[in-house]
């Protein structure tokens, strides 16, 4: 079976936008595109994703955090991952708090951010992992 790669990115930014999902598509991830807070939403209520890739700053300072709730809610299998140019130690603090995955700080380069997108989704992937039958029947005996 065939593990999906299913990502939202959410950014304000038109240039990067156009040039981060054609690189993460070389990469194997299936990728949609939102720009303003309101797009972003209404990709989560129509569809599944498996990592969340957001600025912090969409249209407002920290709204990208309204996105990650929403994911958090809607999805919580989802792996969440700040794509983010101004990092502040409030929104950080905020974020362990929100439950993000990881912070990744622009520019970053296309390798190490698709290392930190697979690493975040292999490791959501095993906590979020049903036992298997043996387990289950080990467990109780």
């Amino acid at each position: 079976m065939k593990l999906t790669k299913r990502l939202l990115f959410v950014d304000d930014e038109p240039a990067i936008r156009k040039t981060l999902p054609v690189i993460l598509r070389r990469y194997g991830f299936t990728v949609s595109v939102a720009g303003t807070v309101a797009e972003a939403l209404e990709q989560v209520r129509t569809n599944d994703f498996d990592i969340l890739l957001c600025d912090l700053n969409i249209e407002g300072e920290s709204d990208g955090f309204k996105v990650i709730r929403a994911v958090k809610e809607a999805q919580p299998h989802c792996a969440i991952i700040v794509l983010t140019g101004y990092p502040k130690l409030q929104s950080a603090v905020e974020g362990i708090h929100t439950g993000i995955d990881d912070y990744v700080l622009k520019p970053s380069s296309a390798d190490a951010l698709v290392a930190v997108l697979a690493e975040k989704l292999a490791k959501k992937r095993s906590e979020t992992a049903r036992p298997d039958d043996s387990r289950v029947k080990g467990a109780g005996e």
